[in-house]
Parts: structure tokens; C-alpha cells; sequence
């Protein structure tokens, strides 16, 4: 019987490390993510006016793209839930 004990004492304490090192590398991801993110944040002084409006743009066609997605998933599982 102590065996038994020992083996689910065993696989318990594999089942800690294994979702701590998960933690450790969703967070080591997040850390390398935003260095690289930071490399190509470079300031550019060289911008037209049309630069401005076609970058101002493009973040309204992001921000319309992100609502879309948003309201498309919470439409999705509003319906699986009916």
C-alpha cells in the first residue's frame, strides 16, 4: 500500500513541475516578446502627412479587425451555449 502512496505522491509532484515550468516558459515567451518588440520600436523623423494618415489607417482598419474577431468568438460560443 505505501508503494502505491509513493507512486501517486510521485506523479503529484510530477504534475507540479511540469505546470510550474509551463508558467516559467509562457513567461520567458512574454519577456522575449516584448525585447524583440522593443527592437523595432525605432523612431522615424522622416514622415510625410500622407505617412500619418495611411498609418492612422491602418490602426482603424486593426482596431475594426480586433472588434470584428471580438464580437464574431462571443457570437460563436453565445450560440454553442443555446
Amino acid at each position: 500500500m505505501n508503494t502505491l502512496e509513493d507512486k501517486e505522491d510521485f506523479a503529484n509532484l510530477l504534475d507540479e513541475c511540469i505546470k510550474i515550468l509551463d508558467d516559467n516558459v509562457t513567461v520567458l515567451n512574454d519577456i522575449e516578446y516584448s525585447a524583440e518588440s522593443e527592437k523595432e520600436d525605432a523612431v522615424i523623423t522622416d514622415l510625410t502627412k500622407n505617412d500619418l494618415v495611411n498609418m492612422a489607417h491602418e490602426v482603424a482598419d486593426s482596431s475594426r479587425i480586433k472588434k470584428a474577431e471580438s464580437y464574431f468568438v462571443k457570437r460563436f460560443f453565445e450560440s454553442k451555449s443555446d
